[in-house]
């Protein structure tokens, strides 16, 4: 199943935000706290779409009536994020669990920076991550450390959609 992409041309901005499922819990009693970590964590957009008429309009009329509601999904590639320079053709090495904040991987031919944006899978499992540390390889492997933590395993050879 294919997952349409959300028409750029009509974006006028946006804001994105990491949200975490981090709660505090504070006795009326002694002021002490408990900070619970549920361990899930993603990202949430605001996206405002450009006021349009004509054509334009009904495109983003057609394209939000496709979606069928909350049960539609589409990609949407976030052009606030710069994309680097080709940075090799990289692919993980071991395989991670859901759950997990680093992924060792290899095939890089340049070094990542704190910040930089990755994504794995494709179509409907196609997750953003951001990296939370600076990635030098070693040779071409190299371990990144990243958030939000995956959501669900990522096999040896997965090879990344695009670092962006």
């Amino acid at each position: 199943m294919t997952i349409p992409v959300l028409p750029l041309t009509l974006v006028s901005s946006l804001e994105r935000c990491l949200v975490t499922s981090v709660a505090e819990a504070r006795s009326p009693f002694t002021g002490t706290s408990q900070i619970q970590d549920w361990g899930a964590s993603w990202w949430e957009y605001q996206i405002e779409m450009a006021v349009t008429q004509g054509a334009k309009a009904r495109r983003l009329s057609a394209f939000f009536t496709a979606l069928g509601g909350l049960r539609g999904r589409f990609l949407f590639p976030d052009p606030s994020i710069a994309v680097p320079l080709a940075a090799g053709n990289p692919y993980v090495t071991e395989v991670q669990a859901a759950g997990a904040s680093t992924l060792r991987t290899a095939g890089w031919g340049l070094g990542l920076r704190a910040g930089d944006f990755f994504q794995l899978g494709g179509d409907a499992t196609t997750r953003l991550y951001q990296l939370t540390g600076d990635v030098t390889p070693l040779g071409s492997e190299a371990t990144l450390a990243f958030v939000p933590p995956l959501r669900a395993s990522v096999p040896v050879g997965q090879v990344r959609q695009q670092i962006v």
